[in-house]
């Protein structure tokens, strides 16, 4: 019997065909898990396609559409979950967003409240709309994905995105305690680097930035990872599926860096 076998698992933010979501719904469906990938309309190709490649290796997957940004949405994804397999297991929030700049002043309420809501309050929904299904089930597992910028800031990180990155770690705290007498336990994981293509478009604005070819750049980030490079989407997947999984039974509120040994700040 598989790890997971029997388990019904959402991964929200899983359109990205060479993304973090896809390689975690990938190592759920591995183990066992009926997984459920979400993500908004205008990314519903990548997310078919995802679960196409879930379904084509022997696993059992669905998609669901939702802005985790809209409550009503997020309640209507997860009565489709429910209806589909009649319980929910495990939660691993993947959606965020970045937006917004280093420079306070350059920041507008559109760059706050856009990463407040998908980074923080979508989260929250998310979490808020399975766990009585999770209770009812007798337990669960939520993982959080937040990032080093949610345990630390560095030179360039938006404020927006640090701020509510770290707004995600404290609140995920908070419902561990308020959670784990009811058999929910609820975790972060907080990567650093991704070998993805949002990686390589930063290799190529950093280039642009300071005049030099992708390469001297992607080198330059990379020299301050002791593990000299970024990670792969699958060694994240890895430890996300990890506190997930009975493996991980009596660890909850905690923040696990997965990023190579880098400094991720102050």
């Amino acid at each position: 019997m598989k790890l997971l076998e029997n388990k019904v698992a959402l991964v929200t933010g899983a359109t990205k065909t060479k993304g973090l979501g896809r390689a975690i719904a990938e190592k759920l469906a591995e183990l066992g898990a009926k997984v459920v990938l979400t993500g908004r309309k205008s990314s519903k190709e990548g997310m078919e396609a995802n679960v196409a490649a879930i379904k084509a290796n022997g696993g059992e997957a669905m998609g669901v559409l939702v802005d985790v940004s809209d409550a009503a949405q997020v309640d209507s994804a997860i009565q489709q979950v429910l209806d589909a397999y009649g319980s929910l297991d495990i939660v691993v929030n993947n959606a965020g967003v970045g937006f917004g700049s280093a420079l306070l002043d350059e920041n507008t309420d559109k760059d706050w409240d856009a990463n407040y809501a998908v980074n923080v309050k979508g989260a929250l929904a998310v979490c808020k709309g399975a766990i009585p299904a999770m209770e009812k089930s007798g337990g669960g597992a939520i993982v959080n994905v937040a990032s080093t910028a949610g345990i630390a800031a560095g030179m360039g990180m938006p404020y927006p995105y640090v701020a509510t990155k770290h707004a995600l770690v404290g609140a995920t705290k908070v419902l561990a305690i308020e959670q784990a007498a009811k058999g929910i336990r609820a975790n972060v994981v907080a990567p650093g680097a991704i070998n993805t293509d949002m990686l390589q478009e930063a290799y190529k604005a950093i280039a642009e930035a300071e005049g030099c070819s992708v390469e001297e750049a992607a080198a330059k980030e990379n020299a301050g990872i002791p593990l000299g490079r970024p990670a792969e989407p699958s060694e994240i997947a890895e430890a996300i599926v990890y506190l997930a999984s009975p493996a991980a039974s009596y660890i909850t509120g905690i923040v696990l860096p997965v990023h190579g040994g880098m400094a991720p700040g102050l």
